[in-house]
């Protein structure tokens, strides 16, 4: 027991310091992300210690439950080939116009009702899915309208993040521990309702003092 923790901490230490030290390295032309070949070399560890039998792994993957990695792994990249495909097709440059085009009423204005936008699709919807339609378009319009694109990008993590616990549905997560652990759509509903409506206003309060300058033009 002592030597699997000494190595999941180990691993997720390590991982975590090349995150912010050295997420990346070039072999060639090609960019390798540290993080995950951490992650592996912890689990290539785990079983060449016998921390974990490589049928018990096999077993984790191909189990049919409704918390299977290889499910999730699928949803994530289908969800990421989606917004590279909207991107390519040109949709996020068309929905920085439309958001450029409609901020005369000012940086505050725009930043409530992207956080609302944002918040209200993700709870029916799931956040990552908004996430990732969402970042590209933010950050096309900032660079135009020449502003930064943090007060936005910050509030468009927070809503996504914190509406989600609305509803089953509004994150993967939900989904899969919820069907786990057979909690029904209405009992999940009646705990955690109250608790996302007030995390999501006490957030947007935090967010609006964090970012008055910005929100507000103002210059102390």
């Amino acid at each position: 027991m002592a030597l699997t923790i000494c190595i999941a901490g180990a691993t997720a230490i390590l991982m975590v310091s090349t995150v912010l030290i050295k997420p990346y390295i070039n072999v060639g032309k090609i960019k390798i992300g540290l993080y995950w070949v951490v992650c592996l070399l912890g689990a290539i560890l785990m079983l060449a210690t016998k921390r974990i039998s490589f049928s018990k792994v096999l077993i984790g993957i191909t189990a049919n439950t409704s918390v299977n990695p290889l499910k999730i792994l699928a949803l994530f990249l289908s969800m990421t080939l989606l917004s590279i495909y909207l991107g390519d097709a040109g949709f996020f440059d068309l929905i920085a116009d439309r958001i450029f085009l409609k901020s005369k009423g000012g940086q505050f204005r725009l930043f409530i009702t992207l956080y609302f936008i944002v918040a209200l699709l993700t709870v029916f919807t799931s956040n990552d899915v908004i996430i990732l339609t969402f970042t590209p378009p933010i950050c096309i319009f900032a660079k135009k309208a020449k502003i930064s694109p943090l007060p936005y990008l910050f509030g468009e993590f927070i809503a996504a993040n914190t509406w989600s616990m609305a509803l089953i549905v509004g994150n993967p997560t939900n989904i899969y521990l919820a069907g786990s652990f057979g909690v029904t759509f209405s009992e999940y509903l009646l705990v955690m309702l109250l608790p996302a409506i007030i995390g999501g206003l006490t957030s947007l309060l935090v967010l609006i003092l964090l970012f008055r300058k910005q929100l507000f033009n103002i210059s102390w």
